[in-house]
């Protein structure tokens, strides 16, 4: 009975060890999910913006389209949040108008056009600033209109 479990142990381990990868677990990079824990909003945000400057700089249709990937699936990931009531519709207009963006951007890759995809990304950095003074209105914009 010993040499059975020790044999039917060993096997199992083998195949874990077998089964072992380098590659990255994080379901954020490779495709969106869905989300059974609370979206870290920040940490995401944050992201975004690292993703979005490696776009920027990027010298290659290939890094490009990497960093755009990336930053198309945070969009995704933080569109499953659930804001408070009065920015929820604020927030998931902004996050649709993003994802129509980004899809500019790839299709402009697709096409072979980085120069294009480029100029193109900057309606994305637009919609950031736009979307953060709405989400984060000055005083005097709240005094005055």
């Amino acid at each position: 009975m010993r040499t059975l479990f020790l044999t039917l142990a060993l096997t199992f381990s083998a195949g874990v060890a077998a089964n072992t990868t380098n590659e990255s677990t994080d379901v954020i990079e490779t495709t969106p999910a869905l989300i059974s824990t609370p979206v870290d909003t920040k940490a995401a945000m944050k992201d975004m913006m690292l993703a979005f400057k490696q776009s920027e700089d990027a010298s290659s249709i290939d890094e490009m389209t990497q960093s755009v990937m990336r930053l198309d699936a945070l969009i995704d990931y933080l569109k499953q949040e659930n804001f408070s009531p009065e920015k929820q519709e604020l927030y998931q207009e902004g996050f649709n108008k993003l994802s129509v963006s980004v899809d500019r951007v790839k299709s402009e890759l697709a096409a072979g056009n980085l120069e294009q995809a480029k100029d193109t990304l900057n309606q994305v950095d637009d919609l950031r600033s736009e979307y953060h003074k709405k989400r984060n209105p000055s005083i005097w914009s709240k005094i005055f209109g």
